[in-house]
């Protein structure tokens, strides 16, 4: 299904999205609504495929003799329009999104060599969660580059325009020495002389003593542009807007909306003595103008949403007080002590304060508000277990019989690599698996509720945030663990309107690589596996009684 409207929701980007992509580029049904839109023009677009290509066939020759090199996966490419008009380095869409300018795809001022490389460093920046070593640990990326791709690389980089040039110019100039270094599978330096090289640790690679201060310096050279860039971006947006920090707490005064705002744990304002606004003034007095407008957009987003959720219920007056323990984060959160919903200034990853907000950041804002008091609606019982005991027990057994059998016929390494992690789960570590996921599902059952006040962009958009790649949030030896947490959460994508949910699944989370490929699982057992989740979550359905008629549309 074509999105069109979701692809371009933000005016500063262009979202080329996973579902449209393929490792040979986009689909000419994208193709077509990109150009006809004037989003993309028939050279960007072949440009972009070439990138994409190039990228896939690479990356994958170096992970199938590296396990050190991350193989490819699809993730959304966010063209950006302007290079002002947003962060540099920002993740959109979680780590799900590669970042790149729109000049990263014209003839004039890129090739396919440097969006290539782009989407290679990206790769290493999402798996290493900076910017500065990414050049330095995919230095086995030019390993096999020949000279004149090598010289079409330097030539576009001189040509670019992006905020972080300059970096990449020092690594056109440094591809002179990348090429020389070694690693310890894809290129062994001859044993007696393994003592004359330093090793980079977790890489492989190995640096000649002669060339061991170039890596650092190239590191150092990325860390000063990139600071730069950054730097440039806030100075471009930090022009205050006394006008729009008045009108908002104008706003606040009069309206009293339902909703809290923090400062880290300080709240700077409530609605219970709504014109208390001085400390909230003396945040907003130096901020930036763009920072503050959106900061505006997002409190009415929060206060609309928020009416709009109590109207619904039947009887508001009977939606408990939290008595859990919300996080205190995020884009908005139930706050511990109070029933509201509290938006902090001073999330640092959001930059609130600083410049605009980044694309995507209003669309999750208004999920995550509908999210928040859905929880609460799931706290009051209100989206209730609708099968009983003896058949939630048999969908618990069939998981349980399923990832037992998983274990018993996974490969002899896989087997040896988990088996500390299935002594832990005990005599039956399928069981115990399938019952760890049960707590998970009061967020499920929020997402479920969340629907009927969900638009297309904030259903889209909560989706694409949490389809991701679990990677760096478990060691190999939880591969088991891993996989109970990905069957829970592909369950999201039948929230969303993407057709090929299991191609978008496997191909943009590395389950494919991490899975199926060693033999853990092949599709069919996969797609068993996820109807077996996907009965649990039936087990649970909205109580239409706590909501008013006329909302009770899903």
């Amino acid at each position: 299904m074509l999105l069109g409207g979701y692809y371009l929701l933000d005016p500063r980007v262009v979202l080329v999205p996973i579902e449209h992509l393929t490792p040979a580029g986009m689909t000419a049904e994208l193709a077509s609504f990109l150009h006809e839109r004037d989003a993309l023009h028939a050279d960007g677009i072949a440009l972009l495929n070439r990138a994409l290509a190039l990228y896939w066939e690479r990356s994958s020759a170096l992970a199938q003799r590296s396990r050190a090199w991350p193989a490819p996966r699809l993730r959304h490419v966010a063209l950006v329009r302007d290079s002002g008009a947003v962060r540099p380095y920002a993740q959109m869409l979680n780590t799900s999104a590669w970042t790149l300018y729109a000049g990263d795809v014209d003839p004039l001022t890129s090739n396919p060599e440097l969006a290539a490389y782009l989407l290679v460093h990206w790769d290493h920046m999402a798996v290493t969660g900076e910017v500065t070593m990414a050049a330095v640990h995919s230095a086995a990326y030019w390993f096999d580059r020949s000279d004149a791709e090598c010289a079409a690389f330097a030539a576009a980089v001189e040509r670019s325009q992006r905020p972080d040039a300059e970096a990449l110019r020092a690594v056109a100039r440094s591809t002179v020495w990348l090429r020389q270094l070694r690693h310890e599978s894809l290129r062994p330096p001859p044993p007696a002389s393994a003592a004359r090289y330093r090793t980079i640790p977790n890489t492989g690679l190995m640096v000649p003593i002669a060339l061991e201060r170039d890596p650092p310096e190239l590191v150092e050279r990325w860390r000063a542009t990139a600071r730069d860039a950054v730097v440039r971006f806030h100075r471009q947006w930090k022009q205050p807007d006394a006008a729009a920090a008045g009108q908002l707490l104008a706003w606040l005064e009069s309206e009293r909306p339902p909703l809290l705002v923090a400062h880290d744990e300080r709240i700077l304002w409530s609605p219970e003595e709504p014109r208390q606004v001085g400390a909230l003034r003396q945040r907003l007095r130096d901020a930036s103008g763009a920072g503050v407008r959106d900061i505006a957009a997002d409190l009415r987003l929060v206060a609309e949403h928020t009416r709009r959720f109590m109207s619904a219920l039947a009887t508001p007056e009977a939606l408990p007080q939290p008595h859990s323990e919300p996080e205190q984060r995020g884009y908005a959160y139930l706050h511990r002590d109070r029933r509201l919903l509290a938006y902090n200034l001073n999330e640092l990853w959001t930059e609130r304060l600083l410049g605009p907000a980044l694309p995507f950041a209003h669309a999750m804002l208004g999920a995550r508000v509908f999210h928040e008091w859905c929880h609460l609606a799931v706290d009051a019982g209100w989206v209730p277990q609708v099968v009983d005991a003896a058949e939630l027990a048999a969908i618990q057994a069939d998981i349980g019989d399923q990832l037992d059998t998983a274990y018993r016929e996974a490969p002899a390494p896989i087997r040896k690599l988990a088996a500390a992690e299935r002594r832990s789960l005990g005599e039956r570590p399928g069981y115990a698996l399938a019952e760890s996921l049960l707590p998970r599902f009061a967020d499920y059952r929020a997402n479920l509720l969340a629907q009927r006040f969900l638009s297309e962009a904030e259903r889209e958009t909560y989706v694409r945030q949490n389809i991701r790649t679990l990677r760096s949030e478990y060691r190999p030896a939880q591969i088991f663990g891993m996989l109970a947490r990905y069957l829970y959460e592909y369950q999201y994508l039948g929230f969303s309107r993407i057709d090929d949910r299991r191609t978008f699944f496997l191909r943009s989370t590395w389950f494919d690589e991490d899975f199926l490929r060693p033999g853990i699982l092949d599709e069919q057992r996969f797609d068993a596996l996820a109807t077996a989740v996907a009965r649990l979550c039936s087990a649970y359905a909205v109580d239409e009684s706590r909501f008013r008629p006329q909302d009770a549309d899903s």
